[in-house]
């Protein structure tokens, strides 16, 4: 979908010495073709302003002109500049006035962020996804930004007008190149009718546009060198939990026996390698007899893999722009800005690929056809490239991985996959889009834009080269052995000790295309002083060409397919009004969405036999269709803003928001290899809905601080869940979505901004909310009474997660350029920058319960999160060119925080928890520890002594434990318990 991006001048001007009204006044913004002329009231109004700082001119025969600068345009938003004019003959000349942005936005009427270019630049972040989480009630997640409690899929994001969603899964694509921001605008409720397809959170981002008469541009450059991203030794390393039991000459030979009880629990048992030898003496062949040693030399070759990082992570950001050469003049002065954007960020461990890199172009032309119409022409190409989540599975959103965590998480699920390159399949997105607007001024107060846009994603998602199966490699004296476990091999083999080395690896594959072409017309009129009316239409055509499958070369029972396609459409109908009367500013509207699945679908039973192994292949034959019915909604939108003064405000918003489900949701058809059908989508899927509210007060202290409290209540219904049905036999056992999921989110943000200052900048948000989530109806259906009912008994119907509240805080310390003694032309004390980042998160809620006590549930937490990052800068200025160099420090104080992949299976994480001291528990055993808690690793582990008689001289030694910590279990996994350590970025930026 396209949409305006572009706000309003609106004022007053009068005689400075009699406070009449002029009437006929020329206002206009310079290096532009807007402008208005007061009216007999001496108001002017100037619509479609592009956003941005801008400067406007005042003029009228008679009078000095007047020329206010740093007029501040933000999108869907009216900047009041009022000036007083003086009569030539006082002879004051050209009147100056640089324009201060208010901290209350009085025609604002949800929790709306701005943040700008300049703001950015002074933060210790390198991606635009950092500057969005930034914000009150927005959270990382795995798959993009969450805000206020809805998934990455809720949530859109608009460049200069066009969308960036990815239609496949509906997760916006957010590689935005910083060098290319102007500002950014981040809205988390009280959306405007013109949005569609939208329920959580609104970012719109404003790029930079070539200037007319000369070339600009930006160099940012991030490097990090190559470094452990976890604390504690590698996994490579000898002694690891992956290589001891193999490599320690206390055990190797003889097997881990050897160790003491609590040692041989921490490492994987291993017989040693005498008993290895052994076996394949007494195997009956020849071939296969292997010395202790030899046996050893080969498990050194199946594991010689060493994925600790040797590159560097960086940044490139690169923007350069201005005019059109040669034919600039001859296009209404068309000027473009391109950029350049490309990143890489080392694994923690390595996959398939050691690394997440992506790279994206941007170029923007934008030209003045005439005085009133102006065309702009977007083009955007992106290439991401990591490792497929996806094991044994098709790929139904062809998501790829991009968390630490979540990459330490998987690495340890099986010892072969630090060592085995092939297990998880490299994964690649391909993203183009291109995008035209074209805006005409009917009249000064009227007029329309007209937009189209394609957007095409191509996925890949491949196994890696195949293995070369050629014994070539030397060991020893007579003995080969090829590439293994380097290269795919889809059969099962194993190594000497009992490692896969082949066989499980991953099949899922993808060669998915999708399209979205979009159409979409606005007109918006000031109809009068108080009405700004804009009604639009919306089209939005998908061309779903799904192509995931999986495939396993050795057993073709694993093999499924997950193939369609189909044509889907949305049609969107909306008119708003702005009303803006003093006190009293709202914008009142209504949304009709249209959504056309354009398809015919399987008309069957719920326990139908053609869904069953041996007819699931000939759905298409042997099963009717029918036409889905296309869903039509209305969404009413209202906001209010009561300016109480010029320095206050109380606004309110309610709205109903609506999106679709996504379309493996909708379409998608799997099949296994039997042909028995695992998979069915659901295209009659509603529209998924949230009814919003959100009442918020802003306040400015002493024009220099701006204090927002927000509170929200978002009913969320119609969320489709995936629910499973199976006959009497089992023959047929299947899946499809219904809309039977429910949240109840309700927060409060708190925010606290310093936007302006000499020195000192900065801001603290804190979110606080509540969420309870629940089913209409049944995730389970069984033909067999019996089961249905055993089922009923231990249904679930209701989930009430506890309060997680968190903050951020930001503070920006800057010394003036012109600060300090001069020595050679420069002030050495002028110019610094230090800006710290500091991040806090209340810990999770989790039931621990080993000895089942009916009713116990969140009894235990994790310890909070807590981080600080920073940056510290030097600005430059040499001519008509400005330089930074900084340095950012992440994890300033190296907070250690306990990862789930430390723990090697449910067994170690039972052995931790049994060990920690809860307030639960009885005894020494009591205490207040959090899961997250450890022991010193210097510390040897040494248990608490039960001391049911208050012995005195065990109750003395369980002290000195709980003193020194020596009592925790911790995972086995030392070297992925904490990821993350203090790590340091060298960086520079050069404009000119």
């Amino acid at each position: 979908m396209i949409l305006a991006q572009s706000g309003s001048i609106e004022g007053r001007v009068t005689d400075g010495q009699t406070g009449e009204w002029l009437v006929g006044v020329n206002v206009f913004i310079e290096g532009t073709h807007l402008g208005a002329a007061t009216n007999i009231e001496g108001e002017y109004r100037i619509l479609n302003v592009p956003p941005g700082r801008h400067t406007v001119r005042i003029t009228m025969l008679g009078y000095d002109p007047v020329t206010v600068e740093n007029v501040r345009v933000q999108i869907d938003q009216t900047t009041s500049i009022n000036v007083e004019m003086y009569e030539t003959a006082l002879d004051l000349g050209e009147v100056v006035i640089v324009a201060e942005r208010p901290i209350v936005q009085p025609d604002v009427s949800a929790s709306v962020s701005v943040v700008e270019i300049g703001t950015i630049d002074q933060m210790p972040i390198q991606t635009f996804e950092e500057v969005l989480t930034l914000q009150a009630g927005i959270e990382m997640g795995a798959q993009g930004i969450i805000v206020r409690g809805g998934s990455a899929r809720e949530t859109m994001m608009f460049m200069d007008g066009l969308s960036l969603d990815d239609e496949r899964s509906n997760i916006p694509y957010s590689a935005i190149s910083l060098s290319a921001l102007q500002e950014v605008q981040i809205q988390t409720g009280g959306f405007s009718a013109e949005y569609g397809n939208v329920r959580s959170g609104l970012v719109n981002i404003i790029t930079r546009t070539g200037r007319r008469d000369r070339y600009s541009g930006t160099v940012i450059v991030h490097y990090s060198p190559p470094r452990a991203k976890h604390f504690g030794p590698s996994i490579y390393d000898a002694d690891s939990y992956f290589n001891r039991p193999y490599t320690d000459p206390e055990v190797m030979w003889t097997g881990t026996t050897n160790w003491d009880q609590y040692t041989q629990s921490k490492y994987p048992i291993f017989e040693g390698w005498n008993s290895i030898s052994r076996r394949t003496i007494e195997d009956g062949d020849p071939s296969t007899d292997l010395t202790p040693e030899q046996a050893y030399r080969l498990w050194q070759w199946h594991r010689r893999r060493d994925g600790r990082i040797q590159k560097p992570d960086y940044v490139v950001d690169v923007g350069f722009g201005g005019p059109v050469p040669v034919i600039s003049s001859l296009l209404g002065d068309m000027r473009f800005y391109a950029t350049y954007f490309e990143e890489r960020d080392m694994f923690v461990v390595p996959l398939s690929r050691d690394s997440y890199g992506q790279r994206r172009g941007q170029i923007r032309f934008t030209t003045d056809i005439t005085t009133s119409m102006r065309l702009n022409i977007t083009g955007l190409y992106g290439e991401v490239h990591s490792v497929s989540p996806y094991n044994w599975t098709t790929t139904p959103t062809g998501r790829v991985l991009r968390s630490q965590s979540e990459i330490a998480n998987l690495a340890t699920n099986d010892p072969q996959i630090p060592f085995m390159p092939g297990y998880y399949s490299p994964g690649s997105i391909y993203r183009t889009m291109i995008g035209g607007k074209l805006t005409n001024a009917i009249s000064e107060r009227t007029y329309y834009e007209v937009s189209l846009q394609y957007n095409k994603n191509r996925y890949r998602t491949f196994q890696i080269q195949d293995r070369d199966t050629t014994r070539q490699y030397e060991l020893w004296d007579g003995f080969f052995v090829d590439e293994a476990p380097f290269g795919y091999f889809g059969y099962t083999i194993t190594s000497v000790d009992g490692m896969g080395i082949g066989g499980w690896m991953n099949i899922g594959r993808d060669s998915t295309r999708n399209s979205t072409t979009s159409l979409s017309f606005s007109i918006t009129s000031q109809v009068q002083r108080s009405h700004q009316v804009q009604a639009g239409v919306q089209l939005a055509y998908n061309d779903y060409r799904i192509r995931s499958f999986a495939r396993n070369p050795a057993y073709d029972t694993w093999n499924r397919d997950m193939v369609y396609d189909v044509f889907p459409y949305r049609l969107g109908i909306y008119l708003q009004d702005k009303m803006e009367y003093g006190g009293f500013i709202a914008n009142v509207g209504v949304r009709l969405d249209y959504s056309d699945p354009n398809l015919e679908w399987y008309d069957y039973d719920m326990y139908d036999q053609n869904l069953a192994a041996g007819y699931g292949h000939h759905l298409e034959e042997n099963l009717p269709r029918k036409s889905v019915s296309p869903i039509w909604s209305i969404s009413p939108r209202l906001g209010i803003s009561h300016p109480i003064t010029e320095n206050s405000k109380l606004y309110f918003n309610y709205g109903h928001f609506r999106s679709e489900a996504s379309s493996s949701l909708r379409y998608s058809v799997q099949r296994e290899y039997s042909g028995l059908v695992t998979d069915l989508g659901n295209p009659a899927l509603v529209l998924e809905k949230t009814v919003a509210y959100e009442l918020g007060y802003e306040h400015n202290i002493m024009d220099r601080i701006l204090v927002r409290v927000a509170a929200y209540y978002r009913d969320v219904t119609d969320q489709p869940g995936w629910v499973n049905y199976t006959n009497f036999e089992g023959s047929v056992k299947y899946r499809a979505p219904e809309n039977n999921f429910y949240e109840d989110i309700r927060g409060v943000e708190v925010t606290l901004e310093k936007r302006a200052g000499r020195w000192i900048t900065g801001f603290v948000n804190y979110t606080y909310d509540v969420r309870t989530s629940g089913l209409f109806g049944f995730t389970q259906y069984y033909e067999n009474p019996q089961e249905m009912r055993n089922y009923l008994r231990m249904a679930p119907y209701q989930d009430r997660r506890n309060p997680l509240p968190y903050a951020r805080a930001h503070i920006n310390i800057r010394t003036p350029r012109d600060f300090g003694p001069e020595y050679f032309g420069s002030n050495i004390l002028g110019g610094w920058n230090m800006s710290v980042l500091a991040h806090w998160r209340a810990g999770d809620y989790e039931t621990y319960n080993p000895h089942n006590v009916p009713g116990v549930i969140d009894n235990v937490r994790w310890r909070d999160y807590y981080n600080v990052d920073m940056r510290l800068a030097r600005d430059f200025a040499v001519a008509n060119f400005d330089f930074r160099v900084f340095v950012d420090i992440q994890n300033v104080f190296n907070f250690k925080h306990m990862n789930t992949a430390g723990f090697a299976d449910r067994y170690d994480r039972e052995s931790y928890l049994e060990s920690l001291r809860f307030p639960w528990r009885d005894g020494d055993f009591q205490g207040n520890d959090r899961i997250g808690d450890y022991r010193p690793w210097n510390v040897e582990y040494d248990p608490l002594e039960p001391n049911p008689d208050n012995d005195t001289e065990i109750a003395a030694r369980n002290q000195e434990r709980i003193a020194n910590r020596s009592y925790i279990d911790n995972p086995s996994i030392k070297s992925l318990t904490f990821l993350n350590p203090r790590s340091i970025t060298l960086g520079f930026r050069f404009n000119f």
